[in-house]
């Protein structure tokens, strides 16, 4: 019997096991704990080492939760690894987008796109994310109970529709939403799939594939006859005839300066403009994937502020000293609601080359899975991991804090490109909300988290009572 691992910050553990029981099934490995409980699967794998190795169905899978050997995953040894099966399985929405792509293609993506968020511009930005949350105060009035989400997702999109695309997009905001919605219901589905039975399905795949020389391919299971795949391709088609409208008609107007214009004033190496379902993938990929983390980041840290109330009034008091304690105290709420409620809470790849992690060996073909969720949540780097402690997040904490034990928008050359916009939208929303309501949770609500390709509300609801503070 090994020691229990020692609770200390900054601790690094190395050790990998071969599972998790003493007796797992030769067959299912940790197919079933994933379908009964994902978020508990990934905690008791950081409870237990750094480094778990199990398998789904006899797929190989490693869960990685020791800060360096994140950081060979995800910076040293990256050529190793692409992004994962799942998400790769859902390329009919995302096609070839930044969130999907890799390596080479990814990279002149990125270039393409970044100046879309240089600091100057995400300063311009700030007045319209300043503007577009007092509209949504005011529509407040004097409070009542509020879905919230629903309130961050309408917000966070019309940031983004202003901000990045120069227009308010009202005729892509239900096809978006309904495109999401299948989105997620689907990798849902799709991932309690892989945890029953039909995870041998997968399974089989993967391991012919894998010795045919080809880890990466992946069946696109959206193609399936299935009530959920009509569903999905209904959505994905919808939108996409709305992209197709929206690019005809900015191709013969006076390029902007906006994400957009980005796209299609780019050339490629030999010069050549992009090709149009590039553009495609970009823009859906920029509508999916680009105000929905922010939407459910802000909802979870006004949960947090509603459930802890004297974390909200220390807020207030901070946003009435002055801009700057007002800040820091705004971004302290962020980064602990980022903490206990990581849109992004995992991040998978797949091996396409034999490696070593942590001195294991990892072969081509295995799936890997790095939770943010449970290495956020461990007590080797969080005193009281699972409380609301806004004011943990000093400098000093911070400086302590190993690379990769808080990384909620990635790492490595593949951090989330829009983090800096994350940051500043969520001090416009959260200080100018806390400072003119008082939030709780209404009596008798069931609020719990969904994981679809995010971690949102479940239903899309998270309902707060907002009552008007005085003047």
């Amino acid at each position: 019997m090994r020691a229990a691992a020692p609770r200390m910050m900054g601790q690094v553990w190395r050790r990998a096991r071969p599972g998790l029981e003493p007796r797992l099934e030769w067959l299912c490995g940790g197919a079933l704990r994933l379908r009964r409980d994902v978020l508990a699967f990934y905690r008791n794998c950081e409870e237990q080492d750094g480094l778990v190795r199990t398998h789904v169905w006899r797929l190989p899978l490693c869960v990685i939760t020791a800060p360096d050997l994140i950081e060979e995953v995800l910076v040293r040894k990256q050529r190793c690894f692409i992004k994962s099966g799942a998400l790769r399985s859902t390329q009919l929405a995302f096609g070839q987008g930044l969130l999907t792509s890799d390596r080479d293609l990814w990279r002149r993506q990125r270039r393409t796109i970044q100046p879309a968020f240089h600091s100057a511009r995400i300063e311009r930005y700030r007045a319209l994310m300043r503007a577009a949350t007092l509209r949504l105060v005011a529509s407040f009035g004097e409070g009542g109970v509020r879905n919230i989400h629903h309130d961050m997702t309408e917000l966070c999109f019309e940031v983004l529709a202003q901000s990045l695309f120069g227009e308010e997009m009202t005729e892509a905001r239900p096809l978006v939403a309904a495109a999401a919605e299948a989105l997620h219901a689907f990798h849902h589905l799709h991932a309690q799939w892989i945890g029953a039975f039909g995870g041998l399905a997968f399974a089989g795949v993967r391991a012919l594939s894998t010795a045919l020389g080809r880890p990466d391919f992946v069946v696109d299971p959206t193609l399936l006859p299935t009530p959920y795949g009509r569903q999905f391709r209904q959505a994905v088609a919808a939108l996409d005839g709305y992209v197709a409208r929206l690019i005809r008609r900015r191709r013969g107007e006076t390029p902007g300066e906006d994400f957009l214009s980005l796209l299609l004033t780019a050339r490629d190496q030999a010069g050549a403009p992009l090709d149009e379902r590039l553009i495609r993938d970009e823009v859906v990929t920029m509508f999916l994937a680009g105000h929905e983390t922010g939407a459910a980041s802000l909802t979870w840290a006004l949960y947090l502020l509603a459930t802890h109330p004297p974390a909200a009034e220390r807020l207030v008091s901070a946003l009435a000293t002055g801009e700057e304690a007002g800040g820091t105290a705004v971004d302290q709420v962020m980064r602990e609601g980022l903490r206990l409620y990581p849109p992004a809470y995992r991040i998978s790849r797949t091996a396409v080359e034999t490696c070593e992690i942590g001195g294991f060996p990892v072969k081509a073909g295995t799936e890997v899975m790095i939770p943010q969720w449970a290495v956020h949540r461990s007590a080797r780097h969080f005193p009281e991991p699972d409380a609301f402690r806004p004011e943990r997040w000093t400098p000093e904490f911070t400086a302590r804090l190993p690379k990769f034990a808080f990384f909620p928008f990635g790492g490595g050359s593949r951090t989330c490109i829009g983090n800096v916009f994350a940051e500043v939208e969520g001090r416009e929303v959260l200080g100018n909300i806390t400072r003119r309501y008082q939030l709780s949770v209404p009596p008798g609500a069931d609020i719990a988290p969904f994981l679809g390709v995010t971690l949102l509300p479940r239903g899309n609801v998270l309902p707060l009572q907002l009552r008007r503070r005085e003047a």
